[in-house]
């Protein structure tokens, strides 16, 4: 027999006052941007921002729209300065944006990954249309749309400072802030490149990818075997040895024997179930120009390269995107 359920006792008026009420974070003034000569505050979260309207109103359409119109007669102020409350942002975003409108000191150093994304929110966001370009720009290049141009940043990041280590973080905060602001162009070498980077000896599990969505997580797992089966008919058809006729030796070989032993050997050296030596967008491995004669080396790469270029154009359907020309079409500039 089952228990009877127990009566819950009803509080007393006594006992509801005497409760305290939940405690209220006070504001507080940022101790960096709180410029006595100052006429709007910009309230993110519960920090205040003491600004200048007008140099606000130079880079920013919004504000400079949102200045612009009459205010109401009861509008909240804080030493006679209009107190406007930016709902959805974070203190550590506008810290970092505000540190790039007003520099301590003029730094030619590669902005970070936080710096970068926080600036792409924010310049989305308000329209800070000179800064929006110029990070949009580049990050366009360190993720291209061309295989020229990814040959330039294949080696490691280009035009972006990471620090050891944090490559993941900074890939995953890449892909959350490129779907935030409508940047589809720069998904797929992101993804790509995730791939080459997890450093695993098998086909990353789902948990494996943390702080990104459902759709990137799916899409990068997925485009693993995807992009392994690419190389198999792009860049290394060269090393079938069961085609026919068979691309190496070539018609014109000097050395057969060597040749065909060459090809088996670097077949063993680079095929992997699960970690390729060499991915399809790598660059043809100089070390192979040894293995075979000069009309074989030739021909095989004349067969890598015309590879690079069919990976290359068939990489966004890897991952479930649209073509190269209608993933910038969508791009938000």
């Amino acid at each position: 027999m089952e228990d009877a359920p127990r009566n819950k006792r009803r509080r007393t008026d006594t006992e509801a006052q005497s409760e305290p009420e939940p405690a209220e974070i006070p504001l507080t003034r940022s101790t960096e941007y709180w410029f006595d000569d100052g006429n709007i505050i910009l309230q993110v979260e519960f920090t205040q921002f003491r600004l200048v309207k007008s140099i606000l109103s130079m880079h920013s359409s919004v504000f400079r729209d949102m200045f612009s119109l009459p205010l109401p007669a009861d509008e909240p102020t804080v030493e006679n300065c209009v107190v406007v409350v930016l709902r959805g942002d974070t203190v550590q975003d506008w810290a970092l944006f505000l540190g790039v409108m007003f520099p301590k000191s003029h730094s030619t150093e590669l902005p970070d990954v936080e710096l970068l994304v926080a600036m792409l929110r924010l310049s989305k966001k308000y329209d800070f249309a000179l800064f929006r370009e110029g990070c949009v720009r580049r990050l366009k290049q360190e993720f291209p749309s061309t295989l020229q141009e990814f040959d330039v940043v294949s080696g490691g990041w280009t035009f972006i400072n990471v620090d050891a280590g944090r490559n993941e973080d900074s890939f995953f905060s890449l892909i959350s802030v490129a779907r935030e602001i409508d940047l589809s162009s720069v998904l797929p070498a992101l993804y790509y490149t995730i791939l080459g980077n997890m450093g695993s000896k098998r086909m990353p599990k789902v948990g494996a990818i943390p702080y990104i969505s459902t759709t990137d997580r799916l899409a990068c797992l997925r485009g693993y075997p995807t992009v392994l089966q690419l190389q198999a008919t792009t860049t290394l058809t060269w090393l079938d040895v069961k085609s026919t006729p068979r691309h190496i030796p070539s018609q014109n070989c000097i050395h057969p024997r060597r040749c065909a032993a060459a090809v088996e050997k670097i077949y063993l050296g680079v095929s992997s179930p699960y970690l390729p030596v060499t991915w399809p967008l790598s660059k043809w491995n100089s070390d192979w120009d040894d293995e075979m004669c000069s009309h074989c080396e030739t021909k095989a790469k004349e067969i890598y390269e015309a590879g690079r270029e069919t990976c290359w154009e068939q990489l966004p359907a890897v991952f479930g995107l649209l073509n190269w020309t209608e993933l910038k079409a969508l791009d938000f500039e």
